[in-house]
C-alpha cells in the first residue's frame, strides 16, 4: 500500500505531467547548458506568465516568478515604504512568518477581529482602519484554520472607504483551490505558493502586483534583469519587476505545466471536488463527539482541522503513519494569533485535494474510529 497523502496544503503530489517536464528540461540543460538551454526554450518558460495570469485574471507583466510565498512577500513589504505614523491591518488568522516580519520591523499593527464563525468582523475593521491605513493584508486561507475568508466583501469594503490603502492577499492555501480573481476580489498584491494545491514543484513561488502599485515600490534587490543604467540613474523595468537574474527555469517549467491543468480541468470543478470531500469526511464522523472541528461548515474548504479528545494530537499523527496516512500537525508557531484566541496547544490538520478517492477517506474515517474505541478499551 502507497502513502496516502492529507497533507496537500503542505504539499500536494506534483502531477506527473509536472515531473516530466522537468526532467526534459534539465535533459536539455545538460546537453547544450544553462544558458543555450533557456534560449531554446524561451518561448515555452514564458508561457508560464500566460498560464497564471489567465488563472488569477491579470497582465503577464504583473507577475513574477519566485521561488515561495514567503519571498514573495517578503520582497513586497521590504520594497515598500512605510512611514512611522502609518499602520499596517492584518487579521487574527495571519500566518507566522508574516507576523515574525512585523514584529522585526516593528511596524504599527492593528489585528483585526475574527468571529468565532469564522468570519471577519467588520465593525472591528472599521474601528480600526483610518486615514493613516498604508495597509490592509489578509490570509484567504489559513495553513493552520480551513475557512474561507470573504476578501472580496473586505477589499470593497476598505477600498470604499480609503481608496489608496494597498490590499494584499496572501493565497498560499487558497489558490489552486478555490477561485482567485485578483479583479473581482479587488487586491493590489497577490501571493501564492506552487507546491501546495497548485500540485506544482517545491521551491515555486510568485507575486502579482498591479501596475498601480508599482509605481509606489522600489524593489529591494536589483540587478540585470529588472532593472538597467541609463546615464546616471537606474531604470527599474515595468515588468516582472521583482525577478532577478537567476532562477530555475526547470521548475519554472514545471509550475507553468500544473498551473495549464488547472485552467484547463477548471478551478470552479476542483473546488467543487474538494469541499464536497471535507464536507463527506465530517459527516462521516458527526457521531463521534469526541472529535471537535474547527472550521465553519459553511466556508470550507479541503483544510480541516481537529482535536479528538483525551488522544493528543501527536498521538493521532503516530498512529496514521503507522496506517501509511500523511497529514500534519500545526502549532502557535503556523499562527500564534489564532491558538492564543482558540486556547489550545497544537491541532490535526487534514486536507484534501481532488486526486485524493473517497475510499481513501473512508480509509481514513475507518483508522480514526479505530483509534478512539482503542482509547475508549483502555
Amino acid at each position: 500500500m502507497k502513502y496516502i497523502n492529507f497533507n496537500n496544503a503542505g504539499s500536494s503530489k506534483p502531477l506527473n505531467v509536472v515531473n516530466k517536464e522537468i526532467n526534459s528540461f534539465l535533459e536539455i540543460e545538460k546537453n547544450y547548458g544553462g544558458y543555450y538551454a533557456v534560449l531554446k526554450y524561451k518561448e515555452k518558460i514564458n508561457c508560464f506568465y500566460k498560464n497564471l495570469s489567465k488563472l488569477i485574471n491579470c497582465k503577464n507583466k504583473e507577475i513574477s516568478f519566485l521561488t515561495s510565498t514567503t519571498l514573495a512577500w517578503n520582497l513586497f513589504f521590504n520594497s515598500l515604504k512605510i512611514d512611522k505614523n502609518q499602520n499596517i491591518l492584518i487579521f487574527e488568522n495571519e500566518y507566522g512568518s508574516n507576523l515574525i516580519y512585523y514584529k522585526n520591523k516593528r511596524h504599527n499593527i492593528k489585528i483585526v477581529n475574527i468571529k468565532k464563525n469564522g468570519k471577519v468582523c467588520f465593525e472591528d475593521l472599521k474601528k480600526k482602519i483610518n486615514k493613516n491605513t498604508k495597509v490592509v493584508s489578509l490570509c484567504h486561507v489559513a495553513s493552520q484554520c480551513g475557512n474561507r475568508i470573504e476578501a472580496e466583501k473586505i477589499f470593497n469594503y476598505v477600498k470604499e472607504l480609503f481608496p489608496e490603502v494597498i490590499c494584499v492577499l496572501d493565497a498560499c492555501q487558497s489558490i489552486g483551490q478555490i477561485e482567485v480573481d485578483v479583479k473581482k476580489i479587488n487586491c493590489d498584491v497577490l501571493v501564492g505558493s506552487g507546491r501546495k494545491y497548485l500540485r506544482g514543484p517545491r521551491g515555486t513561488g510568485f507575486i502579482y502586483m498591479n501596475d498601480k502599485i508599482r509605481k509606489k515600490i522600489n524593489p529591494m534587490i536589483l540587478d540585470m534583469k529588472n532593472a538597467e543604467i541609463i546615464g546616471d540613474k537606474i531604470k527599474i523595468n515595468k515588468s516582472n519587476i521583482f525577478e532577478n537574474f537567476e532562477f530555475s527555469p526547470s521548475l519554472q517549467l514545471g509550475f507553468s505545466k500544473a498551473i495549464e491543468k488547472v485552467n484547463k480541468y477548471g478551478i470552479n470543478k476542483i473546488e467543487q471536488n474538494i469541499i464536497s470531500k471535507s464536507k463527506y469526511f465530517r459527516k462521516k464522523l458527526e457521531n463521534f463527539n469526541q472529535i471537535t472541528f474547527f472550521e465553519n461548515i459553511d466556508t470550507l474548504t479541503g483544510i480541516n482541522t481537529l482535536r479528538i479528545k483525551g488522544i493528543n494530537s501527536v498521538q493521532i499523527y503516530t498512529y496514521l503513519l503507522s496506517k501509511k496516512i500523511l497529514c500534519s500537525i500545526t502549532r502557535p508557531s503556523s499562527s500564534l494569533l489564532y491558538f492564543q484566541k482558540i486556547k489550545v496547544k497544537d491541532l490535526l490538520r487534514i486536507s484534501f485535494h481532488q486526486y485524493n478517492s473517497y475510499d481513501d477517506i473512508n480509509y481514513l474515517v475507518k483508522c480514526l474510529i479505530d483509534l478512539i474505541k482503542k482509547k475508549a478499551i483502555i
